[in-house]
């Protein structure tokens, strides 16, 4: 795997949400559509597995800092794609903080406080499963920002009124 990948990842949402956005509401909603476009690299307008599979490579590889094939909460908080960001602007870190230890926990299959590749293969499957509604095997972008439980998650924490 390319090790630019997970930087090019980061670096392009970070653009995405370095300009002006007209409501505070509509940053998370931007970071959703960045985040699918992300994972959409065909512009297809539809994630299917193989996307999500691809993504979520990338993503462990830029989590685990030390390289050591396991992710730590520390590791894991220190990846975010914007999530901190909105929570601080809406003045909600510290239910940011509790949603991201719930993710992790669920992630981290086995409790040890490590998460590995197959814990997090796992679960990215199971949530990719439990977000695509209409069963077709693909997640359109609602499907996504609605539907994906990371993305339920962090916006029942951040902004529970959406």
């Amino acid at each position: 795997m390319n090790i630019r990948t997970p930087i090019l990842t980061a670096a392009l949402i970070t653009a995405a949400l370095s300009g002006p956005i007209a409501a505070q509401g509509q940053e998370g909603r931007v970071l959703g559509e960045t985040l699918f476009a992300t994972i959409d690299t065909t512009n297809r307008g539809s994630i299917h597995a193989g996307d999500m599979e691809a993504f979520r490579d990338s993503v462990f590889a830029g989590m685990d800092s030390n390289g050591d094939r396991g992710v730590t909460y520390e590791e894991f908080t220190s990846w975010d794609p914007g999530f901190a960001r909105i929570a601080e602007a809406e003045g909600r870190l510290d239910n940011f903080a509790t949603a991201s230890r719930v993710v992790f926990a669920f992630w981290d299959r086995d409790g040890n406080g490590e998460m590995t590749e197959p814990e997090m293969r796992f679960a990215m499957a199971h949530d990719f499963r439990r977000a695509d509604l209409d069963n077709d095997g693909l997640l359109t972008p609602e499907e996504f920002i609605q539907s994906f439980p990371i993305m339920v998650a962090m916006r029942a924490a951040i902004r529970p009124d959406l």
